[in-house]
């Protein structure tokens, strides 16, 4: 279909006038009256009834019409999705909650600040649900405490960070309370079964990192959450026998990936994890 008869058919049924309809499009009368004859010739049906200067459309040009305007209405979108993929550079980028709220914001900022035409798609996920999109070409990038073991990807250690054991400010700190369980990666329960010594399960198991430092005071409990935690949010206290637990960060990209190029130039940005 060409769509530039849909547009001449819109305008003539806008004006109902082939003369206006012509000067509005900057084409000659036999132009467009051609055009409405290619169009009918298509369809196999009269779009317009001809009477003196009387033209109306035909039963058949009002069921043409809101699929004329639907499809040149998805033509324009899909003209402006392309200019502006010539314009900017997307880029996919997947972590788990955790890292967004305490790592990767900043990051983020930093990569603006810097590449001003950048466009990027920030998804929060499960990391087995990232590693699958990964895989099936679904996600660009992947930052994850744990790259996966597969042949086909690239990954680059980013750094480390540290993880404190923090209750509220009112929870007696000599002994352990409930404990919130939130999400380090699928190594980290035997991490922190080393370093929490409640055994109890529980009260609480997330991905977020903001809910679980707004729901300490209430539950009375403690949680493994980022170390620099500490200076930005004073209500905050660590449990000063519980050692920092130190966890790597990678980025992991596909190998044969479109967006390599783009994506090792954005890892030469730095990404804080000692703040």
């Amino acid at each position: 279909m060409d769509t530039e008869l849909l547009k001449t058919f819109l305008e003539v049924s806008r004006t109902r006038h082939f003369g206006r309809a012509a000067e509005s499009l900057y084409l000659t009368q036999s132009a467009v009256s051609f055009r409405i004859r290619q169009l009918e010739t298509q369809l196999g049906a009269n779009l317009f009834t001809r009477h003196r200067n009387n033209i109306r459309l035909t039963p058949a040009g009002e069921r043409l019409l809101p699929y004329a305007e639907n499809l040149m209405s998805t033509w324009q979108l899909a003209k402006k999705e392309v200019v502006r993929s010539l314009q900017h550079t997307e880029l996919s980028i997947g972590a788990t909650a955790s890292l967004w709220e305490s790592y990767l914001t900043p990051w983020l900022q930093a990569l603006y600040q810097q590449r001003e035409s950048l466009r990027l798609e920030a998804r929060v996920a499960l990391r087995q649900s990232l590693v699958k999109q990964l895989h099936e070409r679904q996600l660009d990038l992947l930052i994850t405490t744990e790259p996966p073991k597969m042949d086909e990807l690239s990954s680059q250690l980013l750094g480390n960070f540290s993880l404190r054991l923090f209750c509220a400010n009112k929870h007696d700190k000599t002994a352990q309370g409930a404990y919130i369980r939130l999400e380090w990666g699928a190594d980290f329960p035997q991490q922190e079964s080393r370093m929490q010594a409640n055994e109890q399960e529980p009260v609480l198991t997330t991905t977020s990192a903001h809910l679980t430092r707004q729901l300490l005071e209430t539950t009375g409990g403690c949680a493994f959450l980022p170390g620099h935690w500490e200076k930005d949010y004073p209500q905050l206290t660590v449990y000063p026998d519980v050692p920092p637990v130190i966890r790597p960060l990678y980025a992991v990209w596909l190998q044969n990936s479109d967006q390599q190029v783009l994506i090792r130039q954005l890892l030469k940005i730095p990404m804080d994890t000692q703040y």
